[in-house]
């Protein structure tokens, strides 16, 4: 519920909240949709200590708490169970990831697994292809 306050001009001054200090205008919340989806994309797992949860048991954390910035969208939003909801508290992401005592710093929601990239030796004969533009090996004229 929202209330305009008027001085004793009759001129109008800021808006009176009476739900608390955050302006209807900005959510804190995900709606059942959105949960959904995070839900999902989680696995049913905890992205914290990968426990598996129930939907009813899931609580929505944030990458950057909305004391600090953070908006409620799905980016910034995490599953989490109630006991790691509470152990991150404001904390951000990676602090809170570091204090569990993990070191990947990629959440589960990320989608891409990390791999290991295999540098090619310099050894060899090697080319640039000038139609793609691509390294290649050189092949022998006379196939040996």
């Amino acid at each position: 519920m929202l209330f305009m306050s008027r001085n004793a001009f009759g001129f109008d001054i800021k808006p009176i909240n009476l739900y608390g200090g955050i302006s209807p205008s900005k959510k804190r919340t995900l709606g059942i949709r959105d949960k959904q989806i995070l839900y999902d994309r989680a696995k049913h797992k905890c992205e914290a200590c990968s426990k598996k949860i129930e939907f009813s048991e899931m609580q929505t954390g944030h990458k950057t708490a909305a004391s600090k910035g953070g908006n409620a969208t799905l980016r910034n939003s995490v599953c989490l169970c109630y006991k790691c909801n509470k152990l991150q508290g404001t904390d951000s992401w990676a602090t809170f990831i570091k204090k569990m005592g993990k070191s990947e710093t990629r959440s589960v929601t990320s989608g891409k697994k990390r791999r290991s990239v295999k540098k090619k030796s310099s050894s060899g004969d090697y080319w640039i292809n000038p139609i793609t533009g691509r390294k290649e090996k050189a092949q022998s004229l006379f196939g040996l």
